[in-house]
């Protein structure tokens, strides 16, 4: 595992909630509720995608935090037993078990994952990879593939555009996204669901105008900044 990445992520954590308001994605703010029911819708759209019975699924959460992702899951019939996550620090790691005692989760790297090879149906990962370098995403999505069954599926949720003079926000686009999943060797997309406005349009959005929010994000997908990825990998049998 490397200490450089694990201290890299406490501290752009650290970062981001000195700049923002420790409860800036409270669903109780006007300003959150649309942009996590577009997020939410995104992701339903894409599961209903899937053909196998998510009661039956084995799924892993790739930087699952203290879990909110994975328990998003289970509102999609998704069996808590056969769900596991990993993330970098432990602190995210002890909460999350502490909230969802029945689920798997583990500290490490998620370059180096201890899962077997080709031991899920479902690999997950949320709003990740727009936090990373190449360098280490390239290793994560090697390994999202790995431990991926053939024919298993990877659900990706991001945001798909960089953010302009920060170089710590690289968004995952479909040309980025298809680099390092090997789309078209590897893997081919199956489906792609539209998501949240970009922030701060969707936020003041959704705090303004509501009743508007889906018509604008319907009418002008340039606008949608945060996409759903349904990938599957190739079957070699």
């Amino acid at each position: 595992m490397s200490p450089s990445f694990e201290d890299d992520t406490r501290k752009y954590y650290q970062q981001y909630y000195t700049q923002t308001a420790m409860d800036r994605n409270d669903l109780r703010r006007p300003e959150v509720l649309f942009q996590t029911l577009a997020c939410d819708a995104s992701v339903i759209s894409a599961v209903r995608t899937l053909p196998f019975s998510p009661e039956e699924a084995r799924v892993l959460d790739v930087g699952c935090g203290s879990g909110a992702s994975l328990f998003n899951l289970i509102r999609l019939g998704f069996d808590p037993a056969k769900m596991s996550g990993l993330d970098i620090l432990e602190e995210r790691i002890a909460e999350g078990r502490h909230r969802f005692p029945n689920m798997d989760l583990s500290q490490g790297d998620a370059r180096e994952m201890k899962f077997a090879s080709e031991s899920f149906d479902l690999v997950y990962e949320s709003t990740m990879f727009v936090t990373l370098n190449d360098e280490i995403a390239t290793g994560i999505a090697a390994e999202m593939l790995r431990v991926t069954k053939p024919g298993g599926y990877i659900l990706l949720i991001d945001w798909r555009y960089s953010r302009p003079g920060n170089t710590h926000y690289v968004g995952l686009s479909r040309k980025r996204m298809s680099s390092l999943f090997q789309c078209g060797t590897q893997t081919h997309i199956r489906s792609v669901h539209n998501g949240a406005l970009a922030p701060p349009l969707g936020r003041m959005v959704s705090k303004y105008l509501p009743t508007l929010y889906f018509p604008i994000a319907h009418l002008c997908p340039p606008l949608v900044a945060q996409v759903t990825f349904v990938l599957q990998k190739s079957d070699r049998s």
